[in-house]
């Protein structure tokens, strides 16, 4: 009878732990490596505001633009002209 609440308790424990493992916030240079491949390039100023890095670059037309950055999937969620 202690058997089946103990595995259930482990199945979980290990089902928390993928769920955590999901949730890894990118590094800074996982995320300069990402954009790097994606054209992006002369990074000036990184933030990270929560949830989402802020971005200053370049992208590949060489216009200076601001980027906001999922930091979990490293989605670019949104792409604006900077000034």
């Amino acid at each position: 009878m202690n058997m089946i609440p103990r595995s259930i308790l482990l199945i979980l424990c290990l089902f928390s732990t993928f769920g955590w493992a999901a949730q890894t916030r990118l590094d800074m240079p996982g995320l300069i490596k990402m954009l790097l491949a994606q054209g992006y390039h002369d990074i000036r100023e990184v933030e990270l505001e929560g949830d989402r890095f802020e971005v200053s670059t370049l992208n590949a037309r060489e216009q200076k633009v601001r980027l906001s950055v999922d930091a979990y999937t490293g989605e670019i969620t949104q792409q604006k002209e900077a000034d």
